[in-house]
């Protein structure tokens, strides 16, 4: 459950975010549409064994204003992106690209704040700076990222982009903002950042 409070409008958008020309969906995968972000237990995902050091899974989050634990986390029947209940807690998805991958998008996302535990791990991208640093420690070492930019749009309305395989190498973080109604906020706020 989320707080039933208002909520800020959500930070403003800024920096530059270049989508990459989107590929066709994967057959292995179930379509990569738009998945929202939903309050559930995350599925227990199996995971890749990876190649080199870099493509280990992440186990930890690192921003300017503090750290979370990360888990691997899949996209449910309904398409919907499970993430973990708890919001110290960031989802890491399977079926993106793991950190340091030569290509793709990884895909981090969690809640901004729940009514029983308050503010979560990704209320800091609220005020997460264009140029700031956000690394993914892994298994096999430390993936470092600089922030491009800061964009929001409605739950529904995900860019396909974000759930892509292949172009260049970066990080997208997701929690949710803007109104607070009945219960869930209208709006997911999407930080981007470039593999350095």
């Amino acid at each position: 459950m989320l707080l039933a409070r208002p909520a800020p409008a959500g930070p403003p958008d800024i920096g530059v975010v270049t989508a990459p020309e989107v590929p066709a969906p994967r057959t292995e995968l179930p379509a990569p549409t738009t998945p929202t972000v939903t309050p559930t237990r995350a599925p227990r995902a199996v995971l890749p064994a990876p190649e080199t050091t870099a493509g280990w899974p992440p186990n930890r989050l690192v921003l300017p204003a503090g750290s979370a634990p990360v888990v691997p986390v899949a996209v449910e029947r309904s398409g919907r992106l499970a993430v973990p209940d708890d919001p110290r807690t960031v989802g890491w998805w399977v079926g993106g690209a793991a950190p340091g991958a030569r290509t793709g998008t990884v895909l981090v996302a969690g809640h901004v704040d729940t009514a029983r535990s308050g503010p979560g791990a990704l209320a800091a991208l609220y005020d997460l700076a264009v140029g700031a640093t956000v690394r993914l420690r892994t298994g096999g070492g430390t993936v470092a990222y600089v922030v491009t930019g800061r964009r929001t749009y409605d739950k529904q309305r995900l860019p396909a982009d974000l759930f892509a395989a292949d172009g260049p190498p970066r990080l997208a973080l997701v929690t949710c903002g803007g109104e607070f109604r009945d219960g869930h906020y209208a709006r997911n706020v999407v930080v981007y950042a470039r593999a350095t």
